[in-house]
């Protein structure tokens, strides 16, 4: 069987969109293959498993995305700053991969400490350290109020996170369809970046 060096990125390339489009359950193998102008036997020679295509594109992807929260962390810039670059970057993402927050909950809740181990390493955590470092420094300037960083993290990040996990049930309260719950997305980025500055505003 003839093999191109650039086959396997074709199909990882694919299949982020695929998922992205259909999620995980109406994603189908053929359709990836035609997405990759590929036939699904070289397809299956690669990935033998939808699970395992899935895993590959999204292990891929979640890594960008704490390598991208590790170098926003250590911008040696002011905390408003810090928090605009966090959210755009998360919704920025999630916003081309919608399956991700799947991926990460279905790996969580089967082996944790592998899923841990696996992509957090002590890089992420120094990264931290220097963001808590620049909350506590606003806080001595009492250009905020006394807040606990990690408090203030885990906000940012499940306020970022959850329109996209809670998308379906949303559309249905909110009575809306996608190209409204897009829109609704971009003005939600400003608004969550408004409500964290104005909850720890001094």
């Amino acid at each position: 069987m003839e093999i191109s060096n650039n086959t396997e990125q074709k199909i990882l390339n694919a299949a982020q969109e695929i998922f992205h489009i259909k999620g995980f359950d109406g994603a189908r193998m053929q359709a990836i293959a035609d997405k990759a102008n590929i036939n699904k036997g070289l397809l299956h020679y690669y990935f033998k498993t939808k699970d395992s295509l899935f895993e590959k594109v999204f292990s891929t992807t979640f890594r960008k995305v704490l390598e991208q929260l590790e170098l926003i962390l250590l911008k040696k810039i002011p905390l408003d700053q810090k928090i605009d670059f966090i959210i755009d970057g998360y919704m920025d993402m999630l916003s081309k991969n919608s399956a991700l927050p799947r991926f990460v909950m279905n790996e969580l809740s089967k082996n944790p400490n592998q899923f841990i181990t696996k992509h957090i390493n002590k890089n992420m955590e120094n990264a931290f350290f220097v963001f808590e470092q620049t909350v506590e420094k606003e806080v001595r300037a009492k250009k905020i109020r006394p807040i606990d960083a990690r408090q203030l993290c885990i906000n940012i990040i499940s306020m970022s996170i959850f329109p996209f996990m809670g998308k379906p049930i949303l559309q249905v309260v909110v009575g809306i369809g996608n190209k409204e719950y897009q829109m609704l997305l971009q003005e939600r980025r400003e608004h969550i970046k408004a409500f964290i500055k104005q909850a720890i505003k001094q």
